[in-house]
């Protein structure tokens, strides 16, 4: 983790993590600094202090000044554990301004253009590109990657945000995960032109001097996102919607930190229309374990059933122990 980004774009990085159990994160020392600042900004806000608050880290506000090159060594780099003061950050405790972000409106109407579905989609595609909403929250990179398959389809996937390879490649789900998505729509019968698959948050989210890594969406970029996403739905009118991972799952639904376990297995609503709730493709890439495998495939027999495919014998035994 670096110290170059925003405070409110960290704290929701270091909240996903912790949702998703990592009790340690690699840190360099400047960022350690930051983190210790904020640590101790937020027991002074607790204990009611309102004087002017401790001059901040050095590199806190400007880690990198116009015109001042970076450093040519390597930054050390260390781990931080997520104690009890810095959970108590994560929590709400937040130093800094209190200027609340203005609300995103419930129902936002999209003036597109066009006829048919496709072309309200093409028209929504295009306005994504420029939209201020997006264009103002300045933590997403400038490539779309919006989405791909049959705008007519009765199955659409949605999965978190595009990465690096869905970047490069211009297409959701792409590089391992995508394989392994492939792999399981052919086991369904399916391919990619057969369903309507497309990202929750339209753009890969930023980092700062970012080549490799990625970070999922905040939970601000998510709500932004999501009337987008209702649009898209809307559109294709499909019979069932997949959300594949915790992340797209808590986007649609809007179920806060609910752990994907207690999501699926079951049908859910959202914009009128079936939600079913499974693992992202990735998460199959980093478990041998047949049981989970399992799931994720009980999972798209119930979505098969819905979108009223046929399902064959040999189908339903998938990743069942042998007798």
């Amino acid at each position: 983790m670096s110290a170059g980004l925003p405070q409110h774009l960290t704290l929701d990085y270091l909240r996903s993590l912790l949702s998703r159990g990592v009790e340690h994160a690699p840190v360099t020392e400047e960022a350690r600094k930051v983190l210790r600042q904020w640590v101790i900004e937020a027991r002074r806000l607790a204990r009611g202090d309102i004087s002017a608050p401790p001059a901040p880290v050095s590199g806190m506000e400007h880690p990198h000044p116009e015109g001042v090159p970076e450093s040519s060594e390597p930054a050390s780099v260390d781990e931080i554990s997520f104690g009890n003061e810095l959970r108590a950050i994560l929590n709400g405790v937040h130093s800094g301004g209190t200027e609340e972000e203005p609300a995103v409106p419930r129902h936002v109407a999209f003036d597109l253009e066009g006829e048919t579905e496709e072309e309200k989609l093409a028209s929504l595609r295009e306005l994504v590109l420029h939209w201020p909403p997006l264009k103002n929250l300045n933590s997403l990179r400038e490539t779309p990657v919006f989405s791909s398959g049959n705008p007519r389809a009765d199955i659409m996937m949605v999965t978190d945000a595009p990465g690096l390879y869905e970047e490069k490649l211009g297409r959701p789900l792409a590089g391992p995960s995508g394989e392994k998505l492939d792999a399981m729509l052919q086991a369904m019968g399916l391919s990619r032109s057969d369903i309507y698959l497309t990202h929750l948050v339209k753009f890969r989210p930023s980092l700062p001097r970012q080549l490799t890594n990625n970070r999922p969406p905040t939970a601000r970029e998510i709500e932004i996102s999501r009337p987008i996403l209702r649009e898209e739905i809307m559109l294709v009118r499909p019979k069932v919607v997949v959300a594949l991972g915790a992340i797209a799952a808590r986007g649609i639904l809007q179920s806060g930190e609910t752990p994907l376990s207690a999501l699926r297995g079951t049908f859910h609503t959202a914009f009128d229309t079936p939600v079913r709730v499974t693992y992202n493709p990735s998460y199959l890439l980093r478990t041998e374990d047949i049981s989970e495998k399992r799931k994720v495939w009980e999972d798209m027999l119930c979505v098969m059933e819905r979108a009223g495919l046929p399902i064959s014998d040999k189908q339903r035994s998938y990743f069942l122990p042998r007798k």
